[in-house]
């Protein structure tokens, strides 16, 4: 919405019409792609970035999902343990996320990473990471008590490699970017 100049009520507006439908995966799906993974890219992305994967995705040919959460660290995002090393020109990601929504179907994934050794609020970096590159594993699509219309994936990263342009804005300023997200996603779900 914020492409056509439209402030965030209108998105509450679609989210409390979607929470009308019988089935709850749909406003889940609609809410990860417009509401979940998207914010930040649409924010701090670069022109190139957003036309890679923004403007697929606002068309629905990706499908996108947000790699956050992780067995060890659930919401407390602060303490994930995935990380992106940079190498050259290029950031080598091991680790693994847990709980992905849409995961089992994505084209790409906002990735929360650590890039750096420094403070946990500080060493965070998004990144915008290809589904289909050499390393990543989606282990299982997890059995849920509800919402089973909607995928949700354990996912492994393994020496996988993605190009340092694929950084969501500046490298260290993720975990903000991501609370930033969060609250997009909080306000979503609540109206759905």
């Amino acid at each position: 919405y914020g492409g056509m100049g439209l402030d965030f009520s209108y998105n509450m507006a679609v989210a409390e019409e979607l929470g009308n439908i019988h089935c709850g995966g749909i406003p889940m799906a609609i809410g990860v792609q417009a509401g979940m993974a998207t914010p930040a890219l649409t924010r701090f992305g670069s022109d190139e970035l957003k036309k890679e994967f923004l403007v697929p995705t606002i068309a629905g040919d990706f499908v996108a999902c947000l790699g956050i959460s992780e067995a060890g660290a659930g919401s407390d995002v602060a303490n994930i343990k995935t990380k992106a090393v940079r190498k050259g020109d290029e950031y080598v990601i091991n680790g693994g996320k847990m709980w992905t929504t849409s995961g089992c179907q994505a084209d790409w994934m906002c990735l929360l990473a650590n890039t750096s050794e420094g403070p946990p609020h500080r060493n965070k970096s998004l990144i915008c990471l290809p589904m289909n590159l050499p390393g990543i594993h989606i282990a299982k699509k997890i059995d849920k008590l509800g919402m089973r219309s909607s995928d949700t994936a354990q996912i492994f990263f393994e020496d996988v490699r993605v190009p340092t342009k694929n950084l969501i804005g500046e490298e260290g300023n993720g975990f903000t970017y991501q609370m930033l997200q969060f609250q997009e996603e909080r306000l979503w779900a609540v109206a759905t």
